[in-house]
């Protein structure tokens, strides 16, 4: 999602997630909509015995304190990971169901969570690049054709990334 005026014009990536076991990330989308923000810190990580996979732990002290670990493949995330590192921040929204779109209800209640820059770049770099060369090199290419392919395929994706919906004044030529 991009809007024009909001966070330099950057691509933040919404992640609707499947609430129907956690009522209290519910809540915590609820509280954030009604009282703002709070306080909510964040760290990125990798759980142990989780191959693959980078977690984005959340705490957020309002009225009450909540706590979630939001877990991405990295294969099938990688993009969207990508995303909110670069544009440093993630909404999250609740799914309405295995098919839900979030254009199916864009007005939908949604959590942005700011990631400002924890130097956690450098190491998902380093991830990034390992697990996508492992996916090429697990679907038959060789160990020299799947780094070059994952920096191939990652160059391009970080193409999407730097697009911006720029700032348009009204009344200019360009609106």
């Amino acid at each position: 999602m991009s809007t024009r005026g909001l966070h330099g014009g950057r691509i933040l990536p919404v992640v609707l997630l499947d609430t129907a076991d956690r009522p209290d990330l519910d809540d915590l989308i609820g509280v954030h909509r009604i009282n703002g923000p709070g306080d909510l810190t964040f760290y990125w990580g990798q759980i142990e015995g989780h191959k693959g996979t980078v977690g984005l732990f959340l705490t957020l002290s309002a009225q009450w304190r909540y706590f979630a670990i939001i877990e991405f493949d990295i294969v099938r995330h990688g993009l969207l990971l990508d995303l909110a590192l670069s544009g440093q921040g993630i909404y999250i929204a609740r799914s309405n169901g295995d098919d839900d779109r979030f254009r199916k209800a864009i007005d939908r209640p949604k959590l942005l969570v700011e990631l400002a820059d924890t130097g956690f770049g450098k190491k998902w770099n380093e991830i990034f690049h390992k697990q996508i060369a492992e996916h090429f090199r697990e679907n038959g290419l060789s160990k020299s054709e799947s780094k070059n392919a994952a920096m191939s395929a990652i160059s391009e994706l970080r193409k999407i990334g730097a697009l911006k919906m720029n700032d348009i004044i009204p009344g200019s030529p360009a609106s």
